[in-house]
């Protein structure tokens, strides 16, 4: 009809109502040596099935990864909502029953992590020490790929109650597998601190001091220094292990001035602090002054004053000017420094000073209600 209502050209017009007839509905595919003949709906009704049916096998094909995701995330649920009611139990002291949540949590075929991390906490915590050890190795057993954070977890925890032994059995196989590891030296250097293991710490000093900051690698060459002179022995070979990082830290100096004081050094140390004391104030080094050599007491009082002059209102100075003024037997001027000293940064041990200074003038009274004071600040 629409052919007819256009003005084109007749033949062309026959040649298109020609084609027109022609089709009639029937589609012939032909591929190799093969031809099959069929009509449009019959061929799209074929293409259908055919898409159905590899769906159907595609399914049946993926049916087991998909039911073994089903049972994974059906079991992780399961194991994060035992998580849960161990926490809320946690939180209302329900220990006991917590600990059997958690077990529960950590017996499934999908942990976590914090389920493993709780009982190894609350072992530690509880002195259960062996059961920690169980947890620790079931825990490394079930997620090996991250047995390194637990035995740090672990170590940190033994270390924080004082199970320095315990926990040296982790930090040691830490470093056996990875000598490097910064974690494990870090924790190493604080159970040998602990422990007073010195002589262990002097051996491994520079590998220490590529983990340790200079402050606490400083403290405790310090400590190993008190302890040589609280047991009179040596300090040399201390000295001649100090790393160059912290030759010139002050609790390293001040150390090295502790020892020539107790070797009665005096002219050594005293240079050594009319150097440094001016240059930092540094506390230590300050009171470090007070306890030179008796035969220079005036000289060391009027150096005293002098930074006084400069530094009218630091504590420890005026605590220096007492201790020298107790030695050279003038008590009233002792109570004086002492008692500015306390009105600018009160302290214990300074009203303990002050007691024995008032008992030595003889007022006993006033003695009394200094150590009163002293144990008010200590409560």
């Amino acid at each position: 009809f629409w052919l007819n209502r256009q003005s084109l050209d007749q033949q062309l017009l026959s040649s298109f109502e020609g084609l027109i007839e022609d089709i009639n509905g029937y589609v012939l595919l032909e591929f190799f040596q093969y031809s099959l003949e069929t009509s449009v709906p019959i061929l799209i009704l074929g293409m259908l099935l055919a898409y159905i049916l590899i769906r159907i096998i595609s399914l049946i094909w993926r049916s087991p990864r998909i039911f073994r995701e089903m049972l994974a995330n059906r079991s992780a649920k399961r194991t994060q909502r035992l998580l849960n009611d161990s926490l809320i139990l946690l939180s209302k002291g329900d220990t006991r029953r917590a600990k059997k949540k958690l077990k529960s949590a950590s017996s499934t075929n999908h942990p976590i992590l914090q389920t493993f991390l709780l009982n190894i906490q609350m072992s530690i915590e509880s002195g259960d020490i062996p059961e920690s050890h169980n947890w620790v190795e079931k825990s490394s057993k079930k997620l090996p790929e991250i047995k390194d954070y637990i035995y740090t977890f672990a170590s940190k925890l033994l270390i924080d109650e004082e199970y320095f032994t315990d926990a040296r059995s982790y930090v040691d196989e830490l470093i056996e597998s990875n000598p490097k590891n910064n974690a494990a030296n870090q924790l190493l250097f604080k159970i040998l601190k602990n422990t007073s293991d010195y002589d262990l710490i002097l051996r491994k000093i520079f590998e220490f001091s590529d983990y340790i900051n200079n402050d606490e690698l400083s403290e405790a060459i310090r400590d190993m220094v008190k302890d040589a002179i609280k047991n009179q022995r040596s300090t040399e070979t201390i000295f001649e292990r100090i790393p160059r990082s912290i030759e010139t830290h002050p609790m390293i100096v001040s150390s090295k001035i502790e020892s020539w004081i107790n070797n009665k050094e005096y002219l050594k140390a005293e240079t050594e602090l009319r150097k440094q004391i001016p240059n930092t104030w540094n506390k230590e080094l300050i009171l470090l002054y007070g306890e030179l050599g008796d035969d220079k007491v005036n000289e060391l009082s009027e150096r005293t004053d002098k930074w006084l002059e400069e530094r009218p209102k630091d504590a420890n100075l005026w605590m220096v000017a007492s201790r020298l003024a107790q030695k050279d037997g003038l008590w009233t001027k002792a109570q004086q420094c002492v008692e500015r000293s306390i009105e600018i940064s009160p302290a214990i041990e300074k009203y303990t000073e002050l007691a024995v200074i008032l008992s030595e003038l003889g007022e006993k009274e006033q003695a009394g209600e200094a150590l009163k004071l002293a144990r008010q600040i200590s409560q």
